[in-house]
């Protein structure tokens, strides 16, 4: 049996509760497609959740009378399987659920769903964000991404952001939760206290399904519940959002609402300074405030120093509300208003990780081909394998097709992107002779090998 989320999700655009600008961009995309292709062929559903982002493209598609190709958290997160499902879907005709062919050039089209984006770039993921990339520039059916966190999405590609149209979902009012909860009730013939709805309704933080599901829990297959049933839903745990914090501690002007506003982060305080600190000179446009607010960053960089050479974890405390209200405080102007910023020493950290984990994989994979340790290609074989293999077009084909390199590989030799063109040309013609029967000359990598023994 389907959740009473799933019963009653709508079927209409117009059913849609909340986000009502966003709704009316969607449906204007959607509209586009029926003079050709446009230039923005895939948009991006951004917001929390239980705000309606899945609602809506699936209501999108029966409004336009589109069938639905959808991949979600439950699939194979990789390169084959964006590929085969997402990449298939997108570039080919239409057919009804029938099989009946539906042309696209009467109206007859498909919609590709990529629900839970922002997972899809995950550690286990191999070589997924070239494929989606790749299916936006190539598809000939409009394409929906749905995420919760847009940095988590467009991290790994700066080409997410030119290819698609973003459109923000945002939390769904406490009236219209409860608006939606009587409804359901009715509609399932149960007798709620408006009591119930006010408590769901102001409890379930604008996420509209998560208030559903809760009034579910409370009916349990009654035809009538009490007030007192609300002490089954308990008090949910969401874990907090380090920009909703950075809003209390650079906005509220409220030092003890900085404070609980990272209680339940899943940061450290060693990582959320550094979003404070790349956000201070953002939001704060006075220079008496920003002297302010980087003398308690200061401050609580000590303390944070101290706990890491004396192993003092509760200095940690301190720190954070350096950190939290001592910046809070410290502002006495008007804040700038802007859009929080990632940290840039992380995001450098992380892909100066990430370039370190495919440099030593392949030069584990060289090795076992030219018989040399891992170290010796490094510091004596690398930099001149980069060199002719960025220059030596036929040698860089030979290699990519010996030994299987994938994207990431094959980026870190050319210094390019994951999802650039050079990238993409090259994976393509290989994978166009992958599969056939090799030639029988030797390939170049045992000519290498044969010079390095003769050295």
């Amino acid at each position: 049996m389907s959740t009473w989320a799933e019963e009653y999700r709508p079927k209409s655009l117009r059913e849609v509760v909340g986000n009502p600008s966003a709704i009316a961009e969607l449906e204007k995309w959607a509209l586009s497609w029926e003079k050709g292709v446009p230039d923005k062929r895939a948009v991006i559903l951004v917001g929390p959740p239980g705000t309606g982002k899945t609602s809506a493209a699936l209501a999108l598609a029966k409004d336009m009378g589109w069938t639905v190709v959808e991949m979600n958290a439950s699939d194979k997160r990789n390169a084959d399987a964006v590929r085969s499902v997402a990449l298939r879907g997108a570039i080919t005709q239409t057919f009804s659920d029938t099989g009946e062919f539906l042309s696209t050039a009467t109206g007859g089209r498909k919609l590709v769903i990529l629900d839970e984006a922002d997972n899809l770039f995950g550690r286990e993921d191999s070589g997924g964000v070239a494929a989606i990339v790749d299916t936006i520039r190539r598809t000939g059916q409009p394409i929906v991404l749905i995420a919760n966190d847009f940095y988590a999405l467009s991290r790994r590609s700066s080409s997410l952001r030119s290819l698609c149209r973003t459109i923000k979902f945002k939390p769904i009012h406490p009236s219209s939760a409860k608006a939606v909860l009587r409804e359901v009730a009715k509609a399932e013939g149960i007798t709620v206290p408006d009591e119930v709805f006010e408590y769901i309704g102001d409890h379930c933080d604008g996420d509209l399904r998560a208030a559903i599901n809760d009034l579910e829990l409370v009916s349990r297959g009654e035809t009538s519940i009490v007030t007192a049933a609300v002490d089954a839903i308990g008090a949910r745990d969401r874990e907090s959002s380090v920009y909703a914090a950075l809003e209390e501690i650079f906005r509220s002007g409220d030092a003890r609402r900085a404070k609980e506003s990272v209680r339940n982060l899943d940061e450290s305080p060693e990582d959320m300074i550094l979003w404070i600190d790349e956000n201070v000179p953002l939001d704060y446009r006075r220079p008496d405030d920003l002297e302010r607010a980087f003398r308690a960053l200061g401050r609580a960089d000590e303390y944070l120093a101290r706990t890491r050479r004396r192993q003092q974890y509760g200095l940690w405390a301190y720190a954070s509300d350096l950190m939290t209200m001592g910046v809070s405080a410290a502002r006495q102007g008007r804040y700038a208003g802007g859009q929080f910023m990632f940290p840039q020493w992380l995001l450098k950290q992380s892909r100066s990780r990430g370039r370190r984990q495919v440099r030593n994989a392949l030069a584990s994979k060289l090795g076992r081909h030219l018989h040399m340790s891992r170290r010796t290609v490094l510091t004596d074989f690398l930099p001149t394998f980069r060199a002719l293999y960025a220059s030596d077009g036929d040698f860089k084909f030979a290699v990519t097709l010996d030994l299987d390199l994938d994207e990431k590989e094959v980026a870190f030799l050319l210094d390019e992107k994951e999802d650039s063109h050079a990238v993409r040309h090259l994976l393509e013609r290989v994978g166009q002779v992958r599969g056939k029967e090799p030639a029988p000359a030797r390939g170049r990598l045992e000519a290498v090998d044969e010079d390095s023994d003769d050295a």
